[in-house]
C-alpha cells in the first residue's frame, strides 16, 4: 500500500509539471495534465484521508477561499434580468482556483513521498524543455512574420508573463545544480528569454523580467558577483542594441505619446485606458465597497464616464476587465473579493519567505507584478499555468534549499 501511495504521488506531482510545461505549447494538453493530476490528486486524498493535518495553516486555504468566493458572487451576483450573464470567467476561474486548491493541498500534505524521486533533475528535464520548445516556437513565430509572438496562447502578454515566470524556474533549476556549466547555460537562459519577451512586445515584462530574474539571482548566491554580473549585462546590452530599433525604441515613443495624450485629456491608447480603467474601477469600488453586479458596474462605470469624458475609454473594455488583478475583483467583488485576494499574495509569500522556497517565492513575484497591468487569475491558460506552479513548488524538499 505505501509503494502504491508513493507512486500517486509522484504521478501527480508529474501531470502537474507536465502541465507546466505545455502552457504555452498546447492548450488542451496543459488541461489535460491538469486535470489529470487533479483528480489523481482527490484520489490520493481519500486513500490518505487518516493521515491529514487541517488545523496548520496550509497555502492551499487561500487558493480555496479565493476560488470559493469568485463562485459564490458568480451565484449571488453574477447574473442579469434574463439570468446569469455571459461574462463566465468568474465561473471558470473559480472551479479552476478550487480544484487546484485540492491539488495543492495534496501535494503539501504528502510531499514526504517526493523523496523517491530526484525532483530537481526531473523538473529540471521537463521545465528545461519546455522552456527551449517554447523559445523555439517564439523564434518560429517571429521569422514567419508575426508581430507579437504569443506561442500557443492567444494573447501575447499572457504569454509573455507565463513564459518569464516559466523561464525563472528554469533558471532557478539550473542554479540548484551547482555547476559552473549550469550557471554559464543559464547565463544563457537569461539572455535568451529576454529576448523573446522583447519578441512579444509587452511592456510590463519587458521591464520587469529581468528585474525579477536580478533579485532571485541575489537571493540564491546572497551576494552579487561582479564578473559574472558583467558578463551577463554585457550580452543583455548587445540583445538590446540588436533589438532596439525595430523592437525596443517604437515601445519607448509609444508610452512617452501615450503618457503625454493623456495628461491632454485622450485615454483612447493603450496605456491611457489602463490609467481610466483603473480610476473608474476604484470609483467602483467606493460606490460598492460589498460588490455589485456586472450590469451595476456597467452602469455606474457609464454615469461617472458620462460627466468625466477622459475616462470614456473605460467603457469599451468594461466587460472584459479592468487590466488590474486587486482592482478587478475589488470593483466586482468588493472588499471580501479584495481581502481574499491579498490573503492569498500575502499568506504564500510569507510562506515562501519563512521556509526560505525562492521558486514559490519568485513564482508569487511574477503573479503579483503582472497582476499590477492584467487580470491573470480570469485567464484560463494562466491560472491553471500558476496554481499548478505553486504546487510543485511548494515540496518541503529539496526545492526550498536555496543555497549550499
Amino acid at each position: 500500500m505505501e509503494k502504491l501511495r508513493s507512486r500517486l504521488y509522484i504521478t501527480v506531482f508529474i501531470f502537474a509539471v507536465l502541465s507546466i510545461s505545455f502552457a504555452l505549447l498546447s492548450n488542451a494538453r496543459q488541461r489535460d495534465f491538469y486535470y489529470i493530476a487533479v483528480y489523481l490528486g482527490v484520489i490520493g486524498l481519500i486513500i490518505e484521508r487518516k493521515n491529514l493535518t487541517f488545523r496548520k495553516f496550509n497555502i492551499a486555504y487561500p487558493i480555496i477561499l479565493l476560488g470559493v468566493v469568485k463562485l459564490i458572487w458568480f451565484l449571488w451576483l453574477g447574473r442579469d434580468a434574463t439570468g446569469y450573464n455571459t461574462y463566465s470567467d468568474q465561473l471558470g476561474a473559480g472551479k479552476k482556483l478550487l480544484l487546484g486548491g485540492v491539488l495543492v493541498f495534496y501535494i503539501t500534505q504528502c510531499s514526504l513521498y517526493i523523496q523517491a524521486i530526484k525532483c530537481k533533475n526531473v523538473m529540471l528535464a521537463i521545465i528545461g524543455f519546455a522552456f527551449i520548445s517554447a523559445s523555439l516556437y517564439a523564434f518560429w513565430q517571429f521569422y514567419h512574420g508575426m508581430g507579437r509572438v504569443e506561442m500557443a496562447v492567444n494573447r501575447a502578454t499572457i504569454s509573455a508573463y507565463i513564459y518569464s515566470t516559466l523561464s525563472m524556474v528554469c533558471i532557478y533549476l539550473l542554479y540548484l545544480q551547482k555547476k559552473p556549466v549550469c550557471y554559464i547555460i543559464a547565463a544563457l537562459a537569461i539572455l535568451l528569454s529576454f529576448v523573446v519577451i522583447i519578441l512579444t512586445g509587452t511592456r510590463a515584462a519587458i521591464i520587469l523580467h529581468l528585474l525579477i530574474i536580478a533579485l532571485m539571482t541575489v537571493y540564491y548566491f546572497k551576494k552579487i558577483h561582479i564578473k559574472s554580473t558583467l558578463v551577463v549585462l554585457i550580452i543583455a546590452m548587445l540583445a538590446v542594441l540588436s533589438l532596439y530599433k525595430n523592437y525596443i525604441h517604437p515601445k519607448i515613443e509609444q508610452t512617452y505619446n501615450e503618457v503625454t495624450l493623456y495628461q491632454e485629456g485622450r485615454d483612447n491608447t493603450s496605456l491611457g485606458a489602463r490609467f481610466s480603467m483603473w480610476t473608474v474601477g476604484i470609483k467602483n469600488f467606493g460606490n460598492a465597497p460589498f460588490g455589485q453586479t456586472m450590469q451595476s458596474r456597467l452602469n455606474y462605470s457609464d454615469e461617472f464616464t458620462s460627466e468625466n469624458p477622459q475616462y470614456r475609454t473605460t467603457m469599451e473594455f468594461i466587460n472584459v476587465h479592468l487590466h488590474d488583478e486587486m482592482i478587478e475583483t475589488l470593483s466586482l467583488q468588493g472588499i471580501f473579493g479584495g481581502l481574499s485576494l491579498l490573503w492569498f499574495y500575502v499568506s504564500i509569500c510569507w510562506v515562501a519567505l519563512r521556509e526560505r522556497n525562492a521558486p514559490l517565492l519568485f513564482t508569487m513575484n511574477g503573479l503579483i507584478a503582472y497582476g499590477l497591468s492584467d487580470v491573470l487569475l480570469l485567464s484560463s491558460e494562466a491560472i491553471l499555468f500558476y496554481i499548478a506552479l505553486i504546487a510543485v513548488c511548494s515540496v518541503k524538499t529539496p526545492l526550498k534549499q536555496i543555497a549550499a
